[in-house]
């Protein structure tokens, strides 16, 4: 989307920069949503690289029944433990990219506001979650 076409549908300069402000903020979101996917795709990748290697070393060195159980279960315990640390990853990631969207599309007073109502009750001693002051800012 380009100004030049707004500006020939007629709109002000005013309107252009409301919609373009619209289209940047979808825009970002997007690119946001593609990068997550891009990132967890390539972390699944790799641990299905890393399986796959496992495998083949498995063949290669299994001597016994015994040998073979053992492996299995350590790289089936390996394995928990890469899905595990993938979950944890992959969820502080979601929640980074909602943290960013929201301060990006929040306003400058609102989110003083919120800050205000948050330092206060840690103030008391008594601390209150994000979504407690956003309940009390709203008025809820």
């Amino acid at each position: 989307m380009k100004r030049e076409d707004l500006k020939n549908l007629g709109l002000t300069d005013e309107q252009i920069e409301k919609v373009m402000a619209e289209h940047g903020k979808d825009i970002t979101s997007l690119q946001e949503k593609v990068n997550g996917l891009t990132n967890e795709r390539d972390g699944l990748k790799s641990q299905l690289d890393e399986r796959d290697q496992q495998l083949v070393d498995l063949q290669k060195n299994s001597k016994n029944v015994d040998d073979l159980n053992e492996q299995i279960k350590q790289l089936q315990s390996d394995n928990k433990k890469a899905n595990e640390e993938w979950q944890n990853k992959l969820a502080t990631q979601t929640k980074n990219f909602k943290i960013k969207t929201a301060l990006r599309e929040a306003d400058e007073e609102a989110f003083e506001t919120l800050v205000e109502v948050m330092s206060a009750k840690a103030k008391e001693d008594r601390p209150v979650s994000p979504r407690e002051a956003l309940r009390r800012l709203r008025g809820k």
